[in-house]
C-alpha cells in the first residue's frame, strides 16, 4: 500500500468528500434499478448510460479521492520541505561568508606584526590588536569572539575580555597550521564561550608576507546557537506545530526550534530522497522532510549537515482546510491530472444531460409513459445535480489546495528572497566600515605622493578582486577627490575626478566608525551608468581621529540581485523581482521588466498578466541583526515571487450549469415544448417535435469546406435511422450559422438529429451545438414570433422565447428559436453546392 493509501484515514477532509461520494453511488445503483423495474422498454435507451454513468462515476470517486488525498499531503511536503530547505540554505550562505572573512583577516598587517613581535613587545601590542578586534566583532555581528593564537596555541590578543585562557590544546588549530585554507569545525573546545558547549569555529593561518611561513591562527567564534535562533524564528511556522532541527552527519540534533520537544542531542530519523516520509522519533509517528543544501558557489556547509522538519501524525492534518479563494473566479490551473478530472466530469455531465434530454423527447411521444419515465428522468435529473454539486466541491477543494500551495510557495520564496538580499547587504554595510579602519587606508590618505597613490590602488585591487560582489571601490579625501580606485578605465579616467558632492556630504556626518551611509538606488559615473547602492564609511586618523576620507563601496546590484532571484525562483515558472517603494523595478528575473520599469504585478494576491494567472506575494525586506533594524537605514525594498497558475480563459463556467427555466404560465392555451441548447456564451432552442435526439460526435467526418468560413456545412454523422437501420446525415456547425468565433471550451460538442420533415421520424439533419441544455413546457405567451424585418436578414430564425434565467437569478432572459424547416433548406442547399 502507498503512503498516501496508508494517510486517506488521518485526513478529515478527504474521508468527508470519500463518504458523501460513496452515497451517490449507491444512489446511481437505485436509480438503475428502478428505471429497470419501472418502464424497461422505455428506459432501455436511457439505461445503458446510467450505468455507464455510474461506472465512470466509481472510477472518478476513486481519482477524486486519490488526489484529494494527494493534494493535501502535497502542501503538508511543501510546507516541510519550504522549511527544510530555507533552513539549510540560508544557513550556508551565511556560513559561505565565514569562510572569506577568516581568510580575509588572516592577512590583516596588524595580526602579523603582533605575531612577529618580540615576546616582549607582544603584551604592548596585544591590548590595541584586542581594541582592533573587538571593532572587528562589533561589525560583524555574526561572532561572539576572535582569537590571535601562537603556533603553540598561546593566546596573543582576543575580542572576548572576559576570558582568561592563556593558550588552547584544540587539535584543530595544528590542521589549521597545515592547511592552505581555512578550517571549519563544530564541536566542545576550551575556545568556546561555556564547557562542554558545542559551537562553531572558523581558523586559518597567518603567513609571514615575506616568506609565508605560518606565524599563528586566527580563529573566529561563530554565534551558532543565536543564529539558528535566527533562522528557525523567520523560516518555522508556529500553526503547524512543527518541529525544526539542524542535524549533523550522525543525524544527531545540534540545534532544535523546540528543545522542549526535539531536545539537542536527539537523533532522529531522516527522510532521505528530499520527500515527505513516515518517520519515527520516541515512539511516535511523524511526517518528514529531510534537505541538504545544493551549495552555494562550490560551498556547501559543514559535512553532513542538513536541515530536518517534522510534524506529529496525529496532528499534521488537524484544522487544514483549503484555500478556496479564486476557486470561481476563472482561475485554471496547470495541473495535468485535475485537467483530466475535470474533463471526466465535464463528459459525464454533458452524457447525463443528452440522456435527460432525450428521455424528455422520447416520454413526449409516448403520453401514456410520460408520468413513470418522466419520474425517472428527474430522479437522474436530480441526482446528476446532486452528483456535480457534490463532485464540483471536491474539485474546488482540490483546486484550493492547488492555489494555497502556490499561495504558500510564492510567500516563502518571497520572504526567502528578502532575507537573502538583507543578509547579503548586511555584509556590504559591515565591509565599508571594515576596510574604512585599515591603515593602509589611512596612510594612503595622509600623503600626496605617487607612493600613496599606487598603495592605495594596490590595496584596492586586491580587496576587489576577493570581494567581487563590488563592481568598483574608490578611497577619496576629505574634498572629495579621488584618490584610489579599483577597475578604473584603461584611460585612468576616474583616478583624480571628483565623488559625487553627496558623498563627501554623507561622510562628514558619520561620527563614529559603527556608521555607515548608503546612497539612493541610482546611477552615476562611478557606477558604469548602472543603477545601484553605493556604501559610504568615513576614514579617520587613527591618532587624532580627524576626517581624511571616505570609502565607497559600489555594490554590483544588476548581477547580485539577479543572482539572487534567480537562485530563489530556480526552474519554477514564474518571476521574481526586487521593487522599490516607488513601484519601479530594482531587478527582475523576466527581462520583459528591466531595472527601472514599472512593476505590474501588485504585491500581494492572484493576478492576471498578459493572459495568465500568477500567486503573487511581496515580502517587505525588514532587515537582518541591527542592519536596518536599529542602524537608522531602510531601503524600503519588497521581494515579490509570482508564481505562474495557468493560462486565463475567456469562460470557465459552462452555462449548462445554470440552465434556464420555464416562467408560470398566465394562459389557458396548451404549452409548446422546446428543446434548449447552448452555442457560445447565448441560449437557443428548437421546437422539440422537431427534434429526434442529440448524440455525441463520435464517428464525426469533416468536410473540406469546413474551412471556408462562409459555409456552414461542416461535416457528416452516421445515426440511427428509426428503422432499424443507419444513415448519414449533413451536419450544420451552430457556430457559423450564428456567427460565434471565439473558440470552445474543452470538451463542448454535440450534434442535435432534426427530422427530415415536420412530424417525420427520420433523421434528415444534424446541427452541431456546444451542448444541450433542457426541455422546457413554454406558453404561448412567452412567445414571440420573428419580425419581418428581421427574417428577412437572418431567415434560420424562428422567433423569441422569453425564460427565467438559470441559477440564483431572478431576472428573465430571450431566448433565440431557430427555424428546423430553414436549417433544412439550409443543408440542402449548401450540400447541393457543394
Amino acid at each position: 500500500m502507498s503512503l498516501i493509501h496508508d494517510l486517506i484515514p488521518h485526513m478529515r477532509r478527504v474521508l468527508a468528500a470519500e463518504r458523501d461520494l460513496r452515497e451517490l453511488g449507491l444512489l446511481w445503483q437505485m436509480i438503475e434499478s428502478t428505471a429497470a423495474i419501472a418502464c424497461p422498454e422505455e428506459a432501455d435507451s436511457i439505461l445503458g448510460v446510467i450505468t455507464q454513468t455510474r461506472h465512470r462515476f466509481e472510477s472518478l470517486q476513486a481519482r477524486l479521492v486519490e488526489q484529494l488525498g494527494k493534494e493535501v499531503l502535497a502542501e503538508l511536503q511543501d510546507e516541510l520541505a519550504s522549511a527544510a530547505q530555507c533552513t539549510i540554505d540560508i544557513l550556508v550562505r551565511n556560513l559561505f561568508e565565514r569562510t572569506a572573512d577568516v581568510g580575509f583577516l588572516a592577512t590583516d598587517d596588524a595580526l602579523r606584526a603582533l605575531c612577529l613581535a618580540a615576546p616582549e613587545d607582544r603584551p604592548s601590542g596585544a591590548a590595541a590588536l584586542a581594541r582592533r578586534l573587538v571593532a572587528y566583532r562589533d561589525k560583524y555581528s555574526v561572532y561572539d569572539d576572535i582569537v590571535l593564537l601562537a603556533p603553540d596555541g598561546a593566546v596573543l590578543a582576543r575580542a572576548d575580555e572576559a576570558a582568561c585562557l592563556p593558550a588552547s590544546r584544540d587539535a584543530h588549530l595544528a590542521e589549521a597550521q597545515r592547511a592552505a585554507g581555512y578550517v571549519e569545525w563544530f564541536g566542545c573546545s576550551d575556545l568556546g564561550a561555556e564547557p562542554g558547549v558545542p559551537t562553531l569555529f572558523y581558523a586559518h593561518r597567518v603567513e609571514d608576507a615575506a616568506t609565508g611561513r605560518c606565524i599563528g591562527v586566527l580563529v573566529l567564534r561563530f554565534r551558532h546557537s543565536d543564529e539558528m535562533a535566527r533562522i528557525f524564528d523567520s523560516v518555522a511556522d508556529r500553526r503547524r506545530q512543527a518541529a525544526l532541527v539542524l542535524v549533523d552527519a550522525n543525524d544527531r540534533v545540534i540545534a532544535s526550534s523546540d528543545d522542549a520537544h526535539v531536545p539537542l542531542g536527539a537523533r532522529v530519523a531522516c527522510a532521505p530522497g528530499g520527500e515527505v516520509q513516515l518517520t519515527h522519533f520516541a515512539g511516535r509517528e511523524y511526517l518528514s522532510v529531510t534537505r541538504a543544501s545544493p551549495g552555494y558557489q562550490g560551498y556547501h556547509g559543514p559535512v553532513g549537515w542538513r536541515a530536518h522538519a517534522m510534524v506529529s501524525l496525529l496532528t499534521a492534518f488537524s484544522g487544514r482546510q483549503a484555500d478556496e479563494a479564486g476557486a470561481d473566479g476563472g482561475v485554471a490551473l496547470d495541473n495535468a491530472e485535475l485537467g483530466r478530472i475535470q474533463a471526466e466530469v465535464d463528459a459525464i455531465n454533458g452524457e447525463l444531460r443528452r440522456v435527460v434530454w432525450n428521455g424528455r423527447l422520447v416520454a413526449r411521444s409516448r403520453p401514456g409513459l410520460q408520468s413513470t419515465l418522466k419520474a425517472v428522468l428527474r430522479q437522474v435529473h436530480e441526482t446528476g445535480a446532486r452528483t456535480r454539486a457534490r463532485v464540483a466541491a471536491a474539485i474546488t477543494d482540490l483546486c484550493g489546495t492547488s492555489l494555497a500551495r502556490q499561495d504558500h510557495q510564492a510567500h516563502e520564496l518571497a520572504r526567502l528572497a528578502a532575507d537573502i538580499m538583507d543578509r547579503n547587504l548586511y555584509e556590504r554595510a559591515n565591509d565599508c566600515r571594515w576596510w574604512a579602519l585599515s591603515p593602509a587606508i589611512a596612510e594612503g590618505l595622509s600623503g600626496d605622493g605617487p607612493t600613496h597613490a599606487q598603495g592605495l590602488q594596490r590595496v584596492l585591487a586586491h580587496v576587489n578582486g576577493l570581494y567581487t560582489v563590488y563592481a568598483r571601490l574608490v578611497v577619496f579625501d576629505a574634498g572629495g577627490r579621488i584618490r584610489g580606485v579599483s577597475n578604473d578605465p584603461a584611460d585612468g579616467s576616474l583616478l583624480g575626478g571628483m565623488v559625487e558632492a553627496a558623498w563627501t556630504e554623507a561622510v562628514r556626518g558619520l561620527t563614529d566608525a559603527q556608521r555607515y551611509a548608503v546612497t539612493p538606488f541610482t546611477a552615476g559615473p562611478l557606477t558604469d551608468g548602472l543603477p545601484t547602492y553605493v556604501y559610504l564609511a568615513a576614514v579617520r586618523d587613527p591618532v587624532t581621529q580627524a576626517l581624511l576620507g571616505g570609502v565607497a563601496t559600489v555594490f554590483h546590484a544588476q548581477r547580485e540581485f539577479r543572482a539572487m532571484l534567480d537562485d530563489v525562483l530556480g526552474t519554477r515558472d514564474g518571476v521574481a523581482a526586487f521593487v522599490g517603494a516607488d513601484g519601479r523595478v530594482l531587478a527582475c528575473t523576466d527581462e520583459r521588466w528591466p531595472t527601472g520599469a514599472e512593476w505590474p504585478f501588485g504585491g500581494q494576491g492572484r493576478v492576471t498578466v498578459l493572459g495568465v494567472h500568477y500567486a503573487v506575494s511581496g515580502v517587505a525586506a525588514a532587515g537582518y541583526r541591527e542592519f536596518k533594524r536599529s542602524d537608522g537605514y531602510d531601503n524600503q525594498v519588497r521581494a515579490i515571487v509570482a508564481l505562474r497558475l495557468g493560462a486565463a480563459e475567456r469562460r470557465r463556467t459552462a452555462l449548462t450549469d445554470r440552465p434556464p427555466r420555464a416562467l408560470p404560465r398566465t394562459g389557458a392555451e396548451p404549452a409548446r415544448e422546446f428543446a434548449l441548447f447552448t452555442v457560445g456564451a447565448g441560449h437557443y432552442a428548437l421546437a422539440a417535435p422537431e427534434v429526434l435526439e442529440a448524440r455525441p460526435c463520435t464517428g464525426w467526418v469533416g468536410l473540406p469546406t469546413a474551412s471556408d468560413a462562409g459555409r456552414p456545412l461542416e461535416g457528416l454523422l452516421e445515426v440511427p435511422d428509426g428503422a432499424g437501420g443507419s444513415c448519414v446525415v449533413p451536419v450544420l456547425g451552430a457556430r457559423r450559422l450564428l456567427g460565434v468565433e471565439h473558440a470552445a471550451r474543452q470538451g463542448d460538442g454535440v450534434v442535435i438529429v432534426l427530422a427530415d420533415a415536420p412530424g417525420s421520424l427520420r433523421p434528415g439533419l444534424g446541427l452541431r451545438v456546444d451542448a444541450v441544455d433542457t426541455v422546457l413546457d413554454i406558453g404561448p405567451e412567452h412567445q414571440q414570433p420573428p419580425e419581418a424585418t428581421l427574417r428577412s436578414c437572418a431567415p434560420h430564425w424562428g422567433g423569441l422565447l422569453k425564460v427565467g434565467a438559470g441559477g440564483d437569478r431572478t431576472d428573465n432572459n430571450l431566448v433565440l428559436c431557430l427555424d428546423a424547416n430553414a436549417l433544412r433548406r439550409l443543408a440542402m442547399d449548401r450540400a447541393a453546392v457543394g
